[in-house]
């Protein structure tokens, strides 16, 4: 198992998908996993053709906000402009899949769709992945994780993200070595030759302040605890959303801020899912990235700019410490959310330095996302928000 990770900073998608091409190609001729954020101004269809015409090997592509970030070598970039996170594996097993959620019947088959492809593509079709990747068009998540389990069941664990763009307009894009879309599906199967550690966590503490979910329909929740629910969050939060309390876009104003499910484990400290309030409707709805259930107790969240910018860090090493001991770490595939991106600024670059610092000479991948998958310590597999998640691979 060896992992080359490749970047350019190159805004014209040609150039710039031929330079990540050349680095690839100057450590092997061929991978049996390509793994490619960019970001969205590029056209997927262009750097998925290019791509084809050096490398036989599975590819699952995805749109990342303002870039992805990537240390490989001797270069490090917090927001390159196409980034490939490359496995060359030859005792490995690797397939890809894809498939449109908006024509087909319903998220659930979409997902059946793609795993399917993805399972009967790989080597070893007989054989249940050790992992699913994913790449999914925002908005349904919560169905497309539950279509994967209805064919491998509850227990493989789905890491990954949802495609982005670069200002929430709906510019987001996916792709395979096959296909591409802008509302598609994307699973790759992982069945490595060696072990892999996994982590799925945020940079927020919680307060003690609990809410009730009322009034729940899909991602619209109506009331907290009897109170319409921007009223009752902006009393909450010193007048964070004060500006659409009767409609609006609150997306930035609440990043701090997030609503969190606490998630019990075996080593009783809770862990929480988040969910991101990202508009007000004219009722003074609170509208969310993620499902919520009525009567849910949610807890509020708070959270900092340093919190965030260390945090990946953080969670990238817990990955690897779950490595077998005395295992080498290969690289670390990473999620970190656009919105936190977006918060910490100019920090990225920081948080970029604190990862090359911390885990100097590793290849490291992370994309932005609109959405994050992953699973706690109880195995379930979930989707949040403001989430960050890491993949480590042993040598």
């Amino acid at each position: 198992m060896d992992i080359v990770n490749a970047l350019t900073r190159m805004s014209d998608t040609s150039p710039a998908t031929h330079d990540v091409i050349n680095q690839l190609k100057a450590k092997y001729d061929e991978y049996h996993l390509l793994i490619v954020y960019f970001n969205t101004e590029h056209n997927v269809s262009d750097i998925r053709h290019q791509l084809v015409e050096h490398f036989s090997c599975p590819i699952a592509l995805s749109s990342s906000c303002e870039g992805a970030l990537a240390i490989g070598g001797e270069q490090a970039e917090a927001k390159a402009q196409i980034v490939i996170f490359g496995i060359n594996d030859p005792y490995g097993s690797y397939g890809v899949g894809i498939a449109d959620v908006s024509s087909n019947s319903s998220p659930e088959t979409a997902a059946q769709i793609a795993l399917t492809q993805a399972i009967s593509s790989s080597p070893k079709p007989y054989e249940t992945p050790a992992m699913i990747w994913s790449i999914m068009p925002p908005g349904q998540e919560e169905s497309l994780i539950n279509g994967f389990a209805d064919i491998v069941g509850p227990h493989v664990p789905v890491f990954g993200g949802s495609s982005a763009d670069n200002d929430v307009s709906g510019k987001w894009q996916q792709g395979t070595h096959s296909h591409d879309g802008t509302s598609s599906v994307v699973v790759a199967t992982l069945q490595p030759s060696s072990a892999i550690g996994y982590s799925y966590s945020s940079g927020y503490e919680p307060t003690d302040i609990t809410l009730v979910a009322e009034g729940c329909s899909s991602r619209i929740v109506s009331k907290f605890d009897g109170k319409t629910a921007a009223q009752r969050y902006n009393q909450l939060t010193h007048g964070a959303i004060e500006h659409a309390l009767l409609g609006g876009n609150v997306l930035g104003n609440t990043t701090l801020f997030p609503l969190g499910r606490a998630i019990s484990n075996t080593i009783g400290i809770p862990e929480y899912l988040l969910s991101h309030p990202d508009s007000v409707t004219e009722k003074g709805e609170l509208t969310l990235f993620s499902h919520i259930d009525e009567g849910q107790p949610l807890t509020l969240m708070t959270g900092s700019v340093d919190g965030l910018v260390q945090r990946a860090w953080v969670v990238a090493q817990n990955a690897i410490d779950l490595l077998p001991e005395g295992s080498e770490c290969a690289g670390v595939l990473m999620i970190y959310c656009g919105g936190c991106m977006l918060t910490i600024g100019d920090n990225v670059s920081q948080m970029q330095h604190y990862l090359s610092s911390a885990l100097p000479n590793l290849p490291i991948c992370a994309a932005y996302t609109f959405g994050e998958q992953g699973a706690f310590l109880d195995g379930r597999n979930r989707h949040g928000n403001l989430m960050i998640s890491a993949v480590a691979f042993s040598r």
